[in-house]
């Protein structure tokens, strides 16, 4: 809810950009980002979560959606895995403009992974690239560990100014990230 309000009032910054969201489950995010980016690479690591993402694609580019005016594709991501990283920066040689991530860091032992994950994504472009987090807040050591993570990758995090909110009784924010 956090990034799809975030992105629905701030459309413009997707105007034409491709972009990958880690971490889409059934795809509500990327199918929103759809009516305004040009390409659109959807990842999740649940391969059951894959197949329902790719018939929800389906059934937003069908020729019955106007709105859905970008190239919008699934694929499997893990993160930190190498060979999934690199299968995807062949076929999107270019990189991404954005990267998107929404309430994805719950689980402590997968943000290194994460961080890895986007470091490598945003070296691509170099400074031409920024990862956009929704990030709710669970637990003090993990707010803690985003931080330390984004600062060992050699990443700049920073809040978006006016997002932080309330989400479920939990604190929610936008970050952006990109490198230093």
């Amino acid at each position: 809810m956090l990034l799809n309000d975030y992105l629905a009032k701030n459309a413009e910054m997707l105007r034409g950009c491709s972009i990958i969201e880690l971490g889409s489950g059934v795809g509500v995010t990327g199918i929103l980002c759809s009516r305004f980016c040009r390409q659109l690479l959807l990842t999740d690591h649940n391969d059951e979560v894959l197949k329902i993402l790719k018939k929800n694609i389906e059934l937003c580019v069908s020729s019955e959606n106007p709105n859905c005016c970008a190239e919008l594709v699934a694929e499997k991501l893990e993160w930190g895995n190498s060979d999934h990283i690199d299968q995807i920066l062949q076929r999107y040689s270019g990189g991404f403009d954005l990267i998107l991530g929404a309430d994805i860091c719950f689980q402590q032992s997968s943000i290194p992974f994460l961080f890895d994950t986007v470091e490598h994504l945003l070296h691509v472009r170099g400074g031409q690239c920024k990862f956009i987090l929704a990030y709710i807040s669970r637990a003090k050591t993990i707010d803690s560990l985003i931080m330390k993570q984004a600062a060992d990758h050699g990443m700049r995090i920073v809040e978006v100014t006016g997002t932080r909110s309330v989400v479920a009784n939990l604190e929610g924010v936008i970050f952006e990230v990109t490198l230093q």
